[in-house]
């Protein structure tokens, strides 16, 4: 007869075993009805934990706390519940897998599934354990008999798009991704990722049957911004737009654009930067959006314009787009930036546009009234532009170096040099070194007649007419050579505009020339700099070396001295010449 203590002993042990099925069973029946229409939440898994000094005989390994739980199955149908022993033997298949026995795993589902056909429990992880098995074909059969049976596109969606990568075929991969997408939001994440990946093997079927699965659903975000992500990548801008806009009229939506602008911005790409840019360019010009909305976004997308450096491209966009909205509402320091952004890149009538739209504000912000003058000096107006400067000049002295600039432009030398001085005797102001250097230039050879061809020089360099200011210098550089009072001058002139034409080797030869025949001049150790600068752009390290070398020992004290040492260091460690 069994003693007191020993009924109490077994009855606690009959109490663990029970409350270890209780557990598992709740874990995985909250899984085979995570898909049913309509139905309740499912209750929350109980997890049991050993207390320290607890028995353990007979508890189930996998039910202590701290062990990875198994990833849920996928299935569009409800399961029936498994029972205790079921689940238990189930569990002891997962376990085999994760612990690297998959043919033990296989073989204890083959038998669960023969007892309970098409349970989407087992099915699932009988095609995690042939994955294991690197058997994608018995994937591929487990999948196609099992899904066809079930009329189920989540049930083993990401082991079958698994295994036909594997089985080098990529287009089935895509469509059981899309399906598994389609069907159910919870499969996006693996399923969006595998559509990004598999998409340029066939971008524009692969555009077609994402847009065909995300028109008839709005309100899916997940597959309207997928779609716009698909068409980004393919260098599509336009079409991204045009899915997020339309996606958001029918479901009422005012946010998916900016969610899009967002996830693209931090991506960082440039084709995703592109995209973003068009999606903000055309929210500036949303007139169903408040203004200050519409200028916010302007501003996010200047902000990315500027940091990707496509002021030229996007400038004449964004001024369009806020065409409609008052300039005293984008904020002075957008304004000007947009309206200097137009000047530099050549677009001279937009920005004279966006000037005389709002003569108020330029009143009120000197920066704006020297951009008008600056862009009237731009259209070759330098006439017009003089009186402008010199009037604000005694308002705001800060315009006393362009006033100067537009001076030397138009053959107004000596007022330029004196305005120059007056520039260069403020040690704080920003341009006192360009100013110092002008003075210098000026100072050189103040009976040269070839001054004034050095101010339209440095105009048509100003304006950005490249060529037409390498005709100049090359024509300069002609007269001049070797030991004109200008001939260094015109040799860096014409060296520097060779350079940014991609011409390194082009200038080569007058800073050589320089070096060479005018060793003693002011603007030699420059001219040596330079040219190890040009050898360098050629790849040519072992001369540009020499040059700079040259340079300390006959020019120790130079200027340039210590940029050139470190040039010198760098090359040594880098090339170890």
């Amino acid at each position: 007869m069994t003693s007191g203590p020993a009924r109490r002993a077994t009855r606690l042990k009959m109490s663990w075993r029970a409350a270890a099925v209780s557990a598992v069973l709740l874990a995985f029946a909250p899984a085979a009805f995570a898909q049913a229409p309509n139905a309740p939440p499912p209750p929350t898994p109980v997890i049991l934990q050993i207390r320290p000094g607890q028995p353990t005989t007979g508890f189930p390994p996998d039910l202590i706390v701290g062990v990875t739980a198994p990833l849920p199955a996928r299935s569009q149908r409800p399961g029936e519940p498994l029972s205790a022993g079921m689940a238990l033997r189930l569990q002891r298949a997962i376990d085999l897998r994760t612990s690297g026995l998959p043919e033990r795993a296989r073989d204890t589902l083959l038998v669960l599934l023969r007892e309970v056909p098409h349970h989407p429990l087992i099915i699932t992880e009988l095609g995690r354990a042939q994955l294991a098995r690197e058997d994608w074909a018995a994937v591929e059969r487990l999948g196609t008999v099992e899904r066809a049976a079930a009329r189920d596109s989540t049930l083993l969606g990401r082991e079958l798009c698994q295994a036909f990568e594997r089985l080098a075929r990529p287009r089935e991969a895509l469509r059981t991704a899309l399906e598994a997408w389609t069907v159910s939001p919870v499969d996006g994440q693996w399923a969006a990722a595998a559509v990004v990946r598999l998409a340029p093997l066939d971008a524009r079927g692969t555009a077609v049957a994402l847009e065909a699965a995300a028109t008839p659903r709005p309100w899916r975000t997940d597959l309207t911004v997928g779609l716009a992500r698909l068409y980004s990548m393919s260098g599509r801008p336009t079409d991204a737009v045009r899915v997020l806009s339309d996606a958001e009229k029918r479901s009422g939506r005012t946010g998916l654009r900016v969610l899009f602008a967002d996830e693209s911005l931090r991506a960082g790409s440039p084709a995703d930067t592109t995209s973003a840019l068009a999606v903000l360019t055309e929210l500036s010009a949303d007139n169903a959006r408040r203004p200050d909305e519409r200028v916010a976004a302007a501003r996010r997308a200047w902000a990315a314009v500027q940091a990707s450096g496509r002021e030229a491209e996007w400038a004449p966009k964004l001024a369009q787009a806020l065409r409609e909205v008052p300039a005293d509402r984008w904020g002075p320091d957008f304004l000007l930036a947009l309206v200097r952004a137009l000047e530099h890149s050549g677009h001279l009538s937009e920005a004279r546009a966006l000037l005389a739209a709002n003569p108020a504000l330029e009143q009120r912000m000197p920066e704006l009234k020297l951009e008008h003058a600056l862009g009237l000096a731009r259209e070759g107006a330098l006439a017009a532009a003089l009186p402008l400067l010199d009037s604000l000049t005694h308002a705001w002295p800060a315009a006393r170096f362009m006033l100067a600039e537009v001076q030397f432009f138009s053959g107004e030398l000596d007022s330029a040099q004196a305005n120059y001085t007056r520039v260069a005797d403020q040690p704080n102001d920003p341009d006192a070194a360009a100013a110092l250097d002008r003075m210098y230039l000026l100072e050189e050879s103040p009976s040269s007649p070839q001054r004034p061809m050095l101010g339209q020089i440095a105009y048509e360099r100003w304006r950005g007419r490249r060529g037409a200011a390498a005709l100049l210098a090359d024509s300069l550089w002609r007269m001049q050579a070797p030991h004109g009072p200008y001939a260094a001058r015109a040799g860096l002139e014409l060296a520097s505009l060779r350079v940014e034409a991609n011409d390194a080797r082009g200038a080569l030869a007058p800073l050589l020339v320089v070096c060479d025949s005018l060793p003693d001049d002011r603007l030699a150790p420059l001219a040596r700099q330079r040219a190890g600068d040009a050898y360098s752009l050629l790849g040519d390290d072992t001369h540009a070396l020499a040059q700079y070398e040259e340079c300390l020992a006959r020019y120790p004290r130079a200027w340039n001295s210590p940029e050139v040492r470190r040039r010198v260091e760098r090359l040594r460690k880098e090339k170890r010449l």
